[in-house]
């Protein structure tokens, strides 16, 4: 039986895009900030959406904001 995975998107003040990768439904907040700080984000909350079986990262877009 495969094993469930969770999708990753950040928000952004930009809006909400994939963050492309998804985790093993057994990874906690931690394993997916470490994912997202390996691909460049900076993750400041993250929020896990049972009913979308997805993780949502706030994070501060910084090569946009300035």
């Amino acid at each position: 039986m495969p094993h469930r995975r969770r999708r990753v998107f950040v928000d952004t003040p930009k809006g909400r895009r994939s963050a492309g990768f998804t985790v093993p439904e057994s990874a906690d907040a931690a394993d997916v900030s470490m994912r997202l700080r390996e691909r460049g984000w900076t993750p400041y909350a993250l929020r896990l959406e049972p009913e979308q079986h997805a993780w949502v990262a706030l994070v501060m877009d910084w090569q946009h904001a300035a």
